[in-house]
């Protein structure tokens, strides 16, 4: 075949062989090509050989000379088809496309060659002039006669007409030959009625080696033209987007491969009968399908162009086909790879989508209705997102506002997945290499999650471009959707609305005015209390369903109430459990464990809630006291935490829940099996008997105990310190040994042992109330008996083995009295005095008993009377003293340990009567009197 670029050139003779006169000089290209294009019935793309491998031959356009044919309508042309414009032109493809002609361009004007073809050595436009789908053009000479080239078409004109053929057919309007082309087809409504049908089509244009526009012809004439993407492949773009690419326009090349993957396919398929199967459909109405050849079924375009490298296999849209053919699609490109053909001889890109397998997951939270995390095979915990498809958004803190049915999508999940064994698929990565976003489907069961969430209209597709990948079923989401929007489906129903509920967990707006008298933070921790108290009275007393949303601590949840629509912040009643380890805070022994274990039983699974009536059930943070049990095994967790020795029994609430008795009874198993906080109990058991005996010995060599007030409490009580202890020095010691610093995430908290500044040093304290509001807290110091209000930021944590040393200073009280009655105005002149005799000094005691209230003991002074005097107060039991100075009285009924002593001190206190002293200015006192005055006290 000679090339069109071989084309010989002859001068034309005037007059001769029928050929139109030229002036002198004229030229005539003749040459041999392939027809590879047909636009009407009159134009036609003819395209020589190359002159070498994988270069695109050139080509031309050749408009047949003398002879006209009916218009047809071009994409965004208002005007329609001329009547047999279609048939012309099919006249045409059918008779040239694909076949070796012979060429003559006479002459080229306006940017055009015209000239004539041969096919068989016979000439086209005679056939197309015979066929009666095209007609002679009048000419003439200067002279004014026909010339001679045109009156042998109009011969063959006239003998057309005369047999009614093509457009010359008697009895047919010409307006019922007209073809309509729909040039934005509904898609979606051709792919539903056709899906895995074999349509007939006609290729129209190939815009790249993957996506071809297709014509399918109706018997009525009314055509459409639809793109189609190829399965399984995806080749170069062939164009270059004006807003894509880097740098200016001029330096942006288009990879001479995809051009090349373009002729390739032309050459092939354009203008060719074909047979288009659809086999998807994306969210925006892309069609995604196989073109088979009408007259050679075997032929695959698809597999033609991996083995030649001018395309890359795309697992998605292969996925979409028998699952033979499209392993068979994966060996073809695998050997294109090998052998470095195509796009592969310099290129070695690779999937970006990942071709993963199922893995056995177990899912442990779900953050929102596309995201959960789940606990691999590994045991790694790892954050998935669902692929391909987007639920709506969870309302945020930083003012994000939530989208209707979000909770619903994330409720759907929750019920589905959580704590359940699923399978997951990776479909695709995001993102950097160290912050990957893995996106999977997950089954559960039978079932696709990804494609439920769709079908219930709780979710929508994403669109991805073309080259990414996406689920594996994408096509199959898209079929849900639509569907879901079809039966106005969850977000596609006109009511769909926000989820509403009461959220706890954020912060009220404090009163302006309460602001102003006790600090903001002050304020906002007592508007959330009142918040919480406000909504108890319909809460409390009563078992409630919810689920837990988040787990903060072994202790802290945080939890919402279905019947109720409330989320709230809940404490475990009962128990008291280590503290779990934050981001610079070691936390206690056992803590993490304790969290571990909630999250594992109840984070955001359904759950009970039960919180006891009173007030005391709303801590002043609007925190709710309450026993949880999940729904599925009603598992008490307080219990759960007991029985594993994560927790102790807290018993100022675990009096008041009505569950103590099964509290206890966990508490026993783990005890007698010496289970983590419980690891030492023996140990501890038997310091305490070594410590009593150790006692019971110094008591057997001396009668009394010397002590050291340190704290007075009131007329009676106070708190001292052995002056032999020998565990001040252990004391002294580990505190000189604690880094004085407080680590960052250091959290003071009710209970809690830990080390104070004040004044002197360091010291051992107890936290009572923890005002983080006002940063302060009321602190008890252990060694001292006294109380103080204390900063936070001069507090530090101090080590379990310092915390646990048994506190130095004890309370004591005076055995067989009383201090002065209420409401008769003697309790702080008793108080003063009893500090001025007692404070600060070394004093013999002799315990005789001891209850609630503490030791109760008789001191006497240590320090000996001066000799030849009466006897001093240095010489009387401190209770004598007081009695004498009517500050106390000895109790009508004395506990019988001490009833010995009541003889000796009735004597004292009737000195005390006889002088009115003190209590006795107006006599002795009587039962009633007693009572009388401590009523008005309280009023």
């Amino acid at each position: 075949m000679t090339s069109m670029d071989a084309n010989t050139e002859k001068k034309a003779a005037p007059g001769k062989g029928g050929a139109p006169q030229k002036s002198k000089g004229e030229t005539t290209k003749v040459g041999v090509a392939t027809v590879k294009n047909v636009t009407s019935g009159t134009s036609v793309v003819i395209s020589g050989l190359a002159t070498k491998a994988n270069a695109i031959p050139p080509e031309k356009v050749i408009q047949l000379s003398g002879i006209q044919a009916p218009r047809l309508q071009r994409v965004r042309d208002p005007e329609k088809d001329e009547p047999y414009a279609f048939q012309s032109r099919e006249y045409l493809r059918k008779m040239l496309i694909g076949k070796q002609v012979g060429f003559t361009v006479k002459h080229a004007a306006g940017g055009r060659e015209y000239g004539d073809l041969t096919l068989g050595g016979n000439s086209v436009s005679e056939a197309i002039i015979s066929s009666g789908y095209a007609t002679v053009k009048a000419a003439t000479n200067k002279d004014g006669k026909m010339h001679p080239d045109r009156e042998a078409l109009f011969g063959l004109e006239t003998q057309a007409k005369t047999a009614g053929r093509g457009m010359h057919a008697k009895g047919v309007a010409p307006e019922t030959m007209v073809r309509t082309m729909d040039f934005q087809p509904d898609t979606f409504d051709f792919y539903f009625k056709n899906k895995g049908k074999a349509v007939p089509v006609v290729v129209d244009y190939v815009h790249n080696g993957s996506l071809i526009s297709v014509e399918v012809p109706s018997p009525d004439l009314k055509h459409k033209l639809l793109n189609v993407n190829l399965c399984g492949i995806l080749c170069g773009r062939t164009t270059i987007s004006k807003k894509g690419g880097k740098g200016k326009k001029g330096d942006q090349k288009v990879n001479p491969i995809a051009l090349y993957a373009q002729y390739y396919v032309t050459k092939r398929l354009l203008k060719r009968d074909m047979h288009l199967i659809a086999h998807g459909i994306d969210k925006h109405g892309n069609l995604y399908g196989r073109l088979v050849f009408a007259a050679h079924p075997e032929r695959d375009i698809t597999k033609m162009l991996l083995k030649n490298g001018l395309g890359k296999y795309i697992p998605w849209t292969a996925s979409l086909l028998d699952p033979k053919l499209a392993g068979e699609y994966k060996v073809i490109e695998a050997q294109a790879r090998a052998t470095g053909i195509g796009r592969w001889r310099t290129s070695q890109d690779g999937h970006s989508a990942q071709d993963g397998k199922f893995e056995q997951v177990k899912i442990l939270m779900v953050l929102s209705g596309d995201t959960v995390i789940a606990l691999d095979e590994k045991g790694s915990e790892r954050r998935m997102g669902l692929a391909s498809v987007r639920t709506p958004r969870l309302g945020r803190r930083d003012g994000t506002e939530a989208e209707p049915l979000g909770f619903e999508a994330k409720e759907f999940l929750r019920n589905k997945l959580v704590g359940k064994k699923c399978l997951v698929k990776l479909e695709y990565s995001r993102g950097p290499a160290n912050n990957l976003q893995h996106f999977v489907s997950i089954g559960q069961g039978r079932q696709n999650v990804n494609l439920q969430l769709c079908e219930l209209g709780y979710a929508t597709t994403i669109t991805h471009r073309v080259d990414e990948p996406r689920a594996h079923n994408y096509i199959q989401l898209v079929e849900a959707e639509k569907k879901a929007q079809k039966m106005q489906k969850g977000l596609h129903a006109k009511n769909a609305s926000v989820h509403k509920y009461t959220d706890l967990t954020e912060r009220p707006k404090a009163d302006k005015k309460a602001e102003g008298n006790t600090g903001k933070r002050q304020a906002r921790g007592e508007a959330e209390a009142a918040r919480a108290r406000a909504l108890l009275p319909q809460l409390a007393g009563t078992q409630l369903r919810g689920h837990v949303e988040y787990v903060m601590s072994g202790k802290g949840m945080k939890v919402y109430l279905t019947g109720k629509k409330i989320m709230c912040m809940v404490v475990l009643a009962g128990v008291q459990v280590p503290r779990a380890p934050g981001k610079n805070f070691k936390g206690d022994k056992y803590g993490k464990e304790a969290a571990d274990y909630v999250k594992t039983h109840c984070l955001q699974q359904n759950v009970i809630i039960e919180i006891p009536e009173g007030e005391d059930a709303v801590d002043r943070r609007g925190n709710f006291f309450a026993y949880i049990w999940t729904e599925s095994s009603r598992n008490n967790i307080a219990c759960g935490l007991l029985e594993n020795g994560l927790a102790k029994i807290f018993m100022r609430s675990a009096e008041k829940g009505g569950h103590l008795s099964s509290l206890r009874k966990a508490e026993h198993g783990a005890k007698s099996k010496r289970l983590r906080v419980w690891e030492t109990f023996d140990e501890e058991e038997k310091k305490r008997k070594e410590a009593r005996e150790e006692r019971k010995k110094a008591e057997a060599k001396s009668k009394y105990q010397k002590i050291k007030v340190t704290e007075i409490v009131d007329g009676i009580t106070f708190y001292a310190q052995l002056v032999e202890d020998k565990k001040s020095k252990s004391v002294s010691d580990g505190l000189a040994a604690v880094e004085k610093s407080q680590p960052d995430d250091f959290e003071a908290e009710f209970g809690m042992i830990a080390a104070a500044k004040f004044e002197d040093g360091w010291h051992r304290v107890q936290l009572n109330d923890v005002d983080e509001d006002e940063g302060s807290c009321t602190a008890f110091f252990v060694d001292y008996g006294n109380k103080a209000s204390v900063a936070i930021a001069d507090l530090i944590p101090i080590p379990q083995e310092l915390a646990s040393i048994t506190p130095l200073a004890a309370k004591f009280t005076l055995a067989c009295v009383q201090g002065p009655p209420e409401g008769m105005g003697w309790e702080d002149p008793a108080y003063e005095r009893f500090g001025e005799l007692i404070y600060g000094k070394v004093w013999d005691a002799e315990i005789l008993h001891h209850d609630k209230q503490g030791y109760h003991v008789t001191l006497k002074s240590t320090e000996k009377a001066e000799e030849g005097k009466e006897t001093s107060e240095k010489e009387l039991p401190i209770q004598g003293i007081l009695l004498k100075e009517g500050l106390c009285k000895v109790p009508r009924r004395p506990d019988m340990s001490m009833k010995f002593l009541q003889k000796e001190f009735r004597n004292y206190q009737r000195e005390g009567v006889e002088n009115r002293a003190g209590i006795w200015e107006y006599g002795e006192i009587s039962d009633e009197e007693e009572e009388e005055a401590g009523r008005r006290r309280r009023k």
